[in-house]
This record gives C-alpha cells, sequence and structure tokens, in this order.
C-alpha cells in the first residue's frame, strides 16, 4: 500500500474512528488525525526550521564580507600591516605581517564528507519509498552516518591545525565562527542520522512509513549545501 493510499483510505473513515492503521506510524495527533496531515505539519515544520536556519547564515555571510570591505585598521587579514607598521591582535600585540591563510583543503573534506552523507540519505529514502527492506534502508543510512562522523571528526581537527587564533584579526575570528557553525550542524545532523540508521535497522521505515526519511533528508541536504558555501566563501575570499 502506498503513502497516498493509506492517506486516503483514512480520511474516509478516520472521522468515525475505523481508519485503517497506517503500518508502524505512532499518532501523536490522535486517532483522527491521518498520516499524510501529520507529514504537512512535520514539513511546514522542518521548513520553519531550514528557513531560520538560512537568515542566520545569511547573517554570517553579510558579517564576512562587511567585515572584509570596512578592512578597519588593515586587521581584515594584516594584508597592511608590516614591522614599519604593525597592527594590533586582541591582546595588544603587533601583528607585523598578513595572517596566514588557512589550508582549505581541511574545509573541502569536510564539505565533501557532508555531500557524500547527504547523498546516503538520499539513497536510504529511496530505498525505504521502494519498500526495498529494512538491509537497505539501514546499510545506506550506515554508510552515511560514517561519512558524517568523518566529517565531524576532521571538523575537530581542523581547529587544532589552524594557523592563527581568533584574536589574529577579523578573518581569524570569523573563520573560526564558520567552522564553529559547521561543527554544531554537524554534531545535530549527526545525531540525527544516528537515530535514522537505528530505526531503520528494526524496520521502522517499512511500507507506507517511507515520508520520514524523507524529512532527515530534507534536513541533510540543506547541512551539505549550508557547508559547501561556507567552504567556497572561506576559500575563495580571504
Amino acid at each position: 500500500m502506498s503513502f497516498t493510499e493509506t492517506d486516503h483510505g483514512s480520511e474516509g473513515h478516520g472521522a468515525h474512528g475505523h481508519g485503517a492503521a497506517v503500518p508502524g506510524a505512532e499518532n501523536p495527533g490522535g486517532e483522527h488525525e491521518t498520516a499524510f496531515k501529520r507529514d504537512q505539519k512535520e514539513r511546514l515544520m522542518l521548513w520553519l526550521l531550514i528557513g531560520g536556519d538560512g537568515l542566520f547564515l545569511v547573517l554570517e555571510l553579510f558579517t564576512w564580507f562587511y567585515l572584509r570591505a570596512l578592512n578597519t585598521s588593515g586587521l581584515w587579514n594584516g594584508a597592511k600591516c608590516s614591522k614599519a607598521n604593525p597592527c594590533t591582535d586582541g591582546l595588544g600585540n603587533p601583528i607585523n605581517g598578513p595572517i596566514q591563510k588557512a589550508d582549505p583543503k581541511h574545509a573541502i573534506i569536510i564539505a565533501a564528507c557532508t555531500v557524500i552523507a547527504a547523498g546516503f540519505v538520499w539513497i536510504a529514502e529511496s530505498a525505504a519509498r521502494r519498500d526495498a527492506g529494512k538491509r537497505a534502508v539501514s546499510t545506506a543510512a550506515g554508510v552515511g552516518f560514517l561519512f558524517l562522523l568523518v566529517a565531524l571528526g576532521w571538523q575537530i581537527y581542523q581547529f587544532q591545525v589552524l594557523p592563527f587564533t581568533t584574536i589574529d584579526g577579523a578573518y581569524a575570528s570569523t573563520y573560526e565562527f564558520f567552522m564553529g557553525s559547521t561543527l554544531a550542524h554537524l554534531i545535530l545532523l549527526g545525531f540525527i542520522m544516528l537515530g535514522l540508521w537505528i530505526r531503520a535497522s528494526k524496520g521502522r521505515y517499512a511500507g507506507a512509513t517511507w515520508y520520514r526519511v524523507r524529512l532527515i533528508r530534507f534536513f541533510a541536504v540543506w547541512i551539505a549545501v549550508s557547508t559547501v558555501i561556507l567552504v567556497a566563501v572561506g576559500a575563495l575570499f580571504y
């Protein structure tokens, strides 16, 4: 039975409390709420979350380009600092030259792993939609979770190898803010993907409940896109 067929069946008889049950579906809205209505509410909440996070991303990008253009006292990246004309860091110490640019390969690896993880969530959704069995869904979800862990671990590692600290000008502090934002999003997505893998292993996305994986895919793709944007800005606009 497809998701659509289940919706219509529930719509037609749910008013009397005798609608067909959706396999494996909880019903927090009560017996009169169909799977279709519940999915609509969950999608709306997700889009509101993504919309709010998108606004936060826009503010991050605005901060980067505004401080870069302003370049107060030459302290965006220290390009105007020299021994003859030193700048001052956040602790009052002199900066005698440009701040070294962060190695972009670390951020690129993080972004690539995040994109691959989102891709495997998409594969898991496709398998659940086809009702390919819990093994197919859980395998895709598990592989995606592993790539997400690599991205998460590499983001932590990147903090250890940066050639600057947050006090070394606006470029340094904003770049680390980008990294912190990425780390927070990866932790959140990791928690969600762990749940996806565990539930898929128990067969919770069989039959008419495939649409729940679609919600996770929406969020995973958004995290991948926003991570790529931050990485591209950090690499291209030093």
